[in-house]
């Protein structure tokens, strides 16, 4: 129907509605989870550089930045998850991914850090 007889139904006269959303999370509001988790792939990326290159030093540089990459990028992640109200299990989904996924990183960093890097120029 073009026009309507019910006058609830007209637009005339009346003002934009807001949409009600929830409030703004603090937590969202400020990027601490998510500068966490960059500062840990960025320790995760510096650890490889070290065990690749080598330095004098590299024995102790290594394993700091992969403790680093583990305390932030996944300790981050589950107290993300941890503050998070009950029945968010996408959230602990995805912290047991990056643990996982951390694991495995991890993993390969050490064994590669007993073999040797296999890169030859």
């Amino acid at each position: 129907m073009l026009f309507s007889r019910h006058p609830e139904h007209s637009q005339v006269g009346r003002t934009r509605r807001t949409v009600d959303t929830a409030p703004v999370d603090p937590r969202r509001a400020y990027p601490r989870f998510a500068i966490a988790s960059l500062l840990g792939n960025v320790a995760f990326l510096a650890s490889w550089g070290v065990v690749l290159a080598r330095p004098s030093g590299w024995l102790v540089v290594g394993p700091i930045l992969l403790a680093l990459f583990v305390l932030l990028r996944v300790g981050g992640m589950w107290l993300y998850a941890r503050q998070q109200p009950e029945g968010s299990d996408r959230i602990r989904r995805a912290a047991l991914f990056t643990t996982l996924l951390a694991l495995v990183g991890v993993g390969l960093w050490v064994a590669t850090a007993l073999r040797g890097p296999r890169i030859s120029f």
